[in-house]
């Protein structure tokens, strides 16, 4: 398989004028919504309390994030993907620890996840779109990353788009280096396709910088 062409950013959409973020599935205005209420419901029971909270963006056919839940049963671990089969395909093979959730991760992550809950962020060979409305990194995503991270918190991103790592480490600059998060044996779907054939993978692994004067 052939390395995929040079990808840039897109031009960034301009801000909502009410402030809400406008995303795949409703944006934030979403869960405004009383028949969403249920499943708001879910989420804030799973992320309560102080066990390490793990997110995956994008977990695809589920594969990686249920190994990690299975391996790592003292941590909880979120999975977000936009795709309804996916997700319906995966989710009873979930076991307690596990949440696998039809949601955009923009939103989840500006809105509903509670300020310094998440340990790590999994951001996984997000795709690399030219349709400024369907990309996920973005400073307003940073922004609710950053509110979200635990003081320790770390964001993980891998990629085999030379263009989309130069742009996440733009967005991250300032955040200094991490250890690497918690990585089991089994990989995602992208990721053995680049190690059959050949394909340059970029990482970087960054924490939450220090608020200014600590």
């Amino acid at each position: 398989m052939p390395e995929r062409p040079e990808w840039k950013a897109p031009a960034p959409l301009p801000p909502a004028p009410d402030g809400k973020l406008r995303g795949v599935l409703g944006g934030t205005a979403l869960y405004d919504q009383p028949r969403h209420a249920e499943a708001r419901a879910r989420l804030d029971a799973f992320v309560a309390g102080e066990t390490p909270l793990a997110v995956e963006i994008g977990f695809d056919h589920g594969m990686r994030i249920l190994d990690h839940a299975r391996r790592w049963p003292d941590i909880q671990w979120l999975g977000l993907e936009i795709r309804k089969r996916r997700v319906a395909a995966a989710a009873p093979h979930a076991p307690p620890n596990c949440l696998l959730w039809r949601a955009d991760a923009r939103t989840i992550f500006t809105q509903l996840l509670p300020p310094g809950r998440v340990s790590w962020v999994y951001i996984l060979f997000p795709t690399p779109t030219e349709n400024p409305r369907h990309l996920l990194l973005t400073p307003p995503f940073v922004a609710g990353v950053e509110r979200s991270l635990a003081p320790d918190g770390a964001v993980y991103h891998a990629t085999d788009v030379q263009g989309l790592h130069e742009h996440a480490a733009g967005l991250f600059a300032g955040w200094p280096d991490a250890p690497m998060p918690p990585m089991g044996p089994v990989l995602s779907r992208r990721e053995r396709v680049c190690a059959r054939d050949g394909l340059p993978i970029y990482r970087l692994c960054r924490k939450r910088p220090l608020p200014e004067g600590e």
